[in-house]
Formats: C-alpha cells, sequence, structure tokens
C-alpha cells in the first residue's frame, strides 16, 4: 500500500459523460499525494473504449475491462489494482470542483480516527430536461444524488453515496467482500433499468457496525450529470421503485426472515392501495409538483412491496 490517491470508477457505455469527466479530472489541482485512475470498462460495447484510451495519454489512467454485468462485479475485478491508502470510488457521469481530490485528502488527514469520507453532491443538467425535472425538486436526492450536510461527523450510510465518497484502503476489502444483489447493471429489462438501489449505503452500513466512522467534508464537491431521458417520467418512477425495494432488502437482510417480508409487504401494498386512485385518475400530461408526489410515492410503495415478496436476496 501506498501512500497515494486511487480513484475508482466503473463506466458501461459511458461516453455520453465520460469526455466532460475526463476533462474535469485533467484540471484538478494536486493533493500531496500522488494520484491515479483506475477505471473499468464494464463490457462497453459504444466508444467508451477509445474514450478511455484516449485519456491515458493526458491523465494517469489504468484501463481494466470487466464482462460481467454490474457496478459491483466490476469494483470487485478492480480491487487486486488499487494501491493507494486513500481509495476514491465514483461515477462515470461527475464533474468534481479543481479542490476535489485537496478537500478529501485534507479530511483524511486532519481526521485519522474516520474511515469513511463523502462530500456534496449537486445535480447539472448537461442536455435540456423535460418538464418533470422540477415537479421532481423534492426527490433530487434519490433521483439525482444531491447530497448536502456540515461538516464533520455523520451517520455515513444516510449521508454519503456513491458519485462521491472515499475509503482508507483497510476498509476496502471488507467493502467489496459482502456479496449483494443491489446496485447498478446493465442487464435491462426491455427499456427500464431494474434493480434495487442502495449498494453504497448498505456498503457503508456494514463497515460502520464494524467500527468504522464517517466524515462528511462538503468541500469536495462534485456536480452529477443529469441526462434529459433520466428526466422523463417513466425513467424516475422506475427509480422510485428501484429505490423502495432497495430499501425493503436492506431492512429484511435475510429470506428466511418472514415477519419482516410480510410487515414490509403488507405496509406497502396498503399504503399503495389507498394511494391507487390518485395515482391512475392523475393527468400524465400535467406536470406539477403535487402530481410527481403522488406518483412517486405509489412508485416507491409498489418497490417496496416487490423487494419484500419477490427479492431479489442473497444466496
Amino acid at each position: 500500500m501506498k501512500r497515494q490517491i486511487d480513484i475508482l470508477f466503473a463506466t458501461h457505455n459511458g461516453q455520453k459523460t465520460l469526455p466532460r469527466m475526463l476533462h474535469a479530472l485533467s484540471e484538478l489541482n494536486a493533493p500531496t499525494r500522488p494520484w491515479r485512475i483506475v477505471t473499468v470498462d464494464n463490457a462497453s460495447t459504444d466508444g467508451t473504449a477509445k474514450i478511455l484510451e484516449d485519456g491515458e495519454a493526458r491523465l494517469p489512467l489504468k484501463r481494466l475491462f470487466c464482462p460481467k454485468p454490474g457496478k459491483a462485479a466490476a469494483q470487485i475485478f478492480a480491487l487486486p489494482h488499487l494501491q493507494g491508502d486513500l481509495i476514491v470510488l465514483t461515477d462515470d457521469d461527475i464533474i468534481p470542483d479543481p479542490d476535489w481530490l485537496v478537500a478529501l485528502e485534507a479530511a483524511a488527514d486532519a481526521h485519522p480516527e474516520a474511515d469513511i469520507f463523502g462530500g456534496a453532491i449537486e445535480p447539472a443538467p448537461i442536455e435540456p430536461v423535460t418538464d418533470w425535472y422540477a415537479a421532481s425538486a423534492t426527490y433530487r436526492s434519490d433521483l439525482f444524488g444531491l447530497t448536502t450536510a456540515k461538516p464533520g461527523p455523520v451517520n455515513g450510510a444516510d449521508t454519503i453515496f456513491g458519485p462521491n465518497m472515499m475509503l482508507r484502503h483497510t476498509q476496502v476489502t471488507a467493502a467489496f467482500s459482502r456479496p449483494s444483489v443491489l446496485g447498478p447493471t446493465f442487464v435491462q429489462k426491455g427499456r427500464r433499468r431494474v434493480f434495487p438501489m442502495g449498494d453504497e449505503s448498505e456498503m457503508i452500513a456494514a463497515l460502520e457496525r464494524a467500527g468504522a466512522a464517517a466524515y462528511f467534508a462538503p468541500g469536495a464537491r462534485v456536480q452529477h450529470m443529469v441526462r434529459r431521458f433520466q428526466t422523463e417520467l417513466d425513467f424516475m418512477l422506475q427509480r422510485a421503485q428501484n429505490h423502495g425495494r432497495g430499501v425493503a432488502l436492506r431492512a429484511i437482510q435475510h429470506p428466511r426472515n418472514w415477519r419482516k417480508r410480510t410487515q414490509i409487504a403488507a405496509s406497502s401494498l396498503l399504503h399503495a392501495l389507498w394511494m391507487w386512485p390518485s395515482a391512475v385518475l392523475v393527468s400524465r400530461s400535467s406536470p406539477a409538483a403535487a402530481v410527481f408526489d403522488r406518483l412517486h410515492g405509489f412508485s416507491w410503495h409498489i418497490g417496496r412491496a416487490k423487494g419484500a415478496l419477490f427479492g431479489p436476496f442473497a444466496a
């Protein structure tokens, strides 16, 4: 293990966002530690490989290729290649502030008692968005990663998220060692990306239960790129289902926890039944906060019930 910062991210068909991200990474102010990027091409079929190859010419970038679908699989694949004492985990659609690494490193050095670090995340549309984007403002955290907190110790599972987190190397093996059914995968059902959300929260919660402490550094800010399709109503409602499903699975933990599964399924189905008339009869042609609130709540509870009833559960 070296005194070094490794930035790790996986990408699947990231050609729409990678050029902006790599350009922003090339303009980072240097921390005191040497730093490099470890990126995992997760079986891309677009121009991602060429973009990453070009990035090697101007960035300290190491390319890996993982054919197994899913962010978690890509991170585990990269584990043997991580050498730094500080490991930054992010996604392929962020624009970091110039002092991003400087702020994360300063937090780590000033707070040796902490092992998990996070920073601010702000949604940043890079394409014209639909009118539903404004209507969904209350849910920016769940839908687009909006994250704010004061500097200091935090409950990391509720405050630190995938586009902007850092672990000490001593925590990385434990972080990636637990099999999980949560988290993004490029396997789709039709045009929908159906997966239970909450992989980072589950990972951080496990580390905290084992004694790791989390610290929030708001000055370590990134922007999270938002594309138009991500602001379409059906996409956002599917994401609400994914989030509800992940919440249920995190609460249940084990498929044989029948009592918990029954309680969660019954509770969410009752909520969904109560909300059904307003969610079904509402006009989807009139983007408004009140309309989106009904649709989001209905979808979230449907997802939570599906998670309790059908999983998927880890083997």
